[in-house]
């Protein structure tokens, strides 16, 4: 997957403030979903590091 990863931002979400950056498709630029770069609360410090990307956006191409 070509995908590029945006600024970092706080932003307050379901589970708590997280620091997140939106991630992007290399070729159209479209905003696929976000990455957990920091969790405030220590309950969700698992998820740094990880990537949420919406299934709706993602396309199963030559697999």
């Amino acid at each position: 997957m070509n995908v590029m990863v945006g600024p970092k931002e706080d932003r307050q979400l379901m589970t708590g403030l997280h620091t997140v950056a939106d991630v992007y498709c290399r070729d159209c630029r479209e905003v696929l979903g976000w990455k957990y770069e920091r969790a405030y609360e220590e309950t969700q410090k698992y998820k740094e590091g990880k990537f949420i990307l919406e299934k709706s956006k993602i396309v199963k191409e030559n697999w």
